[in-house]
């Protein structure tokens, strides 16, 4: 049988030293513990399904002249340990391999604590600002920094791309954008227009025109104040988050000065989500539903809800707050059909009710 430091210059795994100077863990060779009629029917080889690197615990059971007699996977075999231990000790060890008999590392004490799992930073900033998240059941809310139009327009082709530029720039989908940049399927001017780059650009130009004092003035506020600033990077991957885990948000800001729109947006939830995927499940995708309210100086307020299939129809329901209004809207409601019908849009439905809570 080897001697321990033998061993381990064998495998050249040296072992540790505590405090004194004296071994704590190594390579520590064993025997099994076996009389006459036992040896006879052991298998040739303990421990003979047991894999390289497999950890395990041992106990102390007995001592005799510094030979100790230790319990491992209900099998006792004699150690002759690098360092003293007592009768019903814990042992952390690590099968080596046979050299004919089963070795095993024995691991410093504190060495499972080190090899459990550990979170990357990455990992635990997710997790910090997902715990900062202050109400988890509000929607995540974009909200642009001005009016998407400088004046009213009738153009409702100007429109549609306004609303679908602040939407596809909001930030949300950036990382999407930038894998199809890198395959030449969306543009650098594009990206340049989202938030993750204007606000390091931002951050860039303030960095190179803060004074020292200034510098030193914003650190001596952070220190005293407490808890640090919200970083509005953070608070778009938090909202990038929410987004992930439930496919739905509110987009709140102003068509052009004066004229505020608050149009929410989620993914039809699919009632057979849970069910084993099907052939023509690629062909039939989610259908999406929105829900637009806006204030217009004719009507009032009014909540339009568009829901869009999987065979991309259209179904519209329009329900004004102020009395009155019903009548004016079934009757115009002809030349909403003729400029879906010319723009290619199927529609399935379109109704209008009153509000009867607003009544109320």
């Amino acid at each position: 049988m080897f001697p321990v430091q033998v061993l381990a210059r064998i495998l050249d795994v040296p072992p540790k030293l505590d405090a004194l100077g004296k071994p704590v863990s190594g390579l520590v060779p064993t025997q099994p513990v076996l009389n006459a009629t036992e040896r006879d029917q052991a298998a040739p080889r303990a421990f003979e399904t047991m894999k390289v690197g497999e950890t395990l615990t041992g106990l102390v059971k007995a001592l005799d002249k510094g030979i100790s007699m230790v319990e491992i996977a209900g099998q006792t075999v004699a150690m002759r340990l690098p360092h003293p231990a007592a009768v019903g000790d814990t042992l952390q060890l690590r099968f080596a391999g046979h050299m004919p008999q089963a070795v095993f590392m024995l691991e410093p004490p504190g060495a499972a604590d080190k090899d459990a799992p550990q979170l990357s930073q990455t990992a635990r900033m997710l997790s910090d600002i997902m715990q900062r998240v202050p109400d988890r059941n509000a929607l995540p809310t974009l909200s642009p920094p001005g009016p998407l139009l400088g004046q009213p327009t009738p153009q409702v082709a100007e429109l549609a791309l306004a609303l679908r530029t602040a939407l596809v720039r909001s930030g949300l989908f950036y990382e999407s954008h930038l894998a199809n940049w890198a395959v030449g399927l969306d543009s650098l001017d594009g990206l340049m227009q989202e938030p993750q780059n204007r606000l390091a650009a931002a951050e860039a130009a303030r960095a190179a025109t803060a004074s020292q004092a200034s510098l030193q003035a914003l650190l001596n506020a952070s220190e005293t104040g407490g808890q640090k600033p919200l970083n509005p990077m953070h608070a778009l991957l938090t909202q990038q988050l929410q987004v992930l885990e439930s496919p739905q948000f509110i987009w709140r800001g102003d068509l052009w000065p004066g004229q505020e729109l608050e149009w929410q947006l989620r993914q039809e939830t699919d009632p057979a989500q849970d069910q084993p995927a099907t052939a023509g499940d690629e062909e039939n995708p989610a259908g999406w539903e929105s829900r637009l309210k806006l204030t217009l100086p004719q009507l009032g307020t009014v909540t339009v809800h568009i829901k869009l299939d999987a065979r991309q129809a259209f179904s519209i329901r329009m329900v004004p707050e102020q009395a009155g209004i019903e009548p004016l809207l079934l009757q115009n409601q002809g030349r909403l059909v003729e400029q879906m019908t010319a723009a290619g849009c199927t529609l399935q439905s379109l109704t209008v009710e009153q509000d009867h809570a607003a009544d109320a």
